[in-house]
């Protein structure tokens, strides 16, 4: 069984109004200076009390708001795109990270409903494995010290 149509028609509509709704949020958020506690990613994330003064520079500024709104949104959906090429077969991840094997979306089945691990729980839990592998490059997303 393959993914419908109509499933990768949906799925990518809902991820385009994903990224639509994160930049507007996060934007809207600065430009109000807005406590920026919901960042979830990675984590132990969160802001240094220098960050947060910088962020607070950037609020009450309607364009700068609109250019932040757009590199969200590219962010997002460059992101997004590397992970549909690997998905799609037209690129592989890094060697390092392990053997890989390919995979694909299918339509969910009753059969394929039982057993079924979920990708945003492994998420965050990941993150320490990628800062392992990752070379050194003078900052960290993370505010972990050790």
């Amino acid at each position: 069984m393959k993914l419908s149509k109509h499933n990768i028609h949906t799925f990518l509509l809902s991820a385009n109004q994903k990224i639509e709704e994160n930049a507007e949020f996060v934007s809207e958020r600065l430009d109000q200076g807005g406590e920026m506690d919901f960042v979830t990613f990675p984590p132990n994330c969160g802001f240094t009390e220098e960050e947060n003064l910088s962020l607070q520079k950037l609020k009450n500024d309607p364009h700068l708001k609109s250019a932040l709104r757009k590199i969200l949104a590219d962010n997002s959906a460059g992101v997004l795109f590397d992970l549909f090429n690997i998905i799609d077969g037209t690129s592989e991840p890094d060697e390092k990270f392990g053997k890989w094997t390919e995979i694909c979306f299918v339509d969910k089945t009753d059969e394929l409903a039982e057993d079924l691990d979920f990708l945003h729980d492994e998420l965050g839990s990941v993150y320490w494995d990628w800062k392992e592998l990752r070379p050194d490059k003078g900052w960290k997303l993370d505010t972990y010290d050790g």
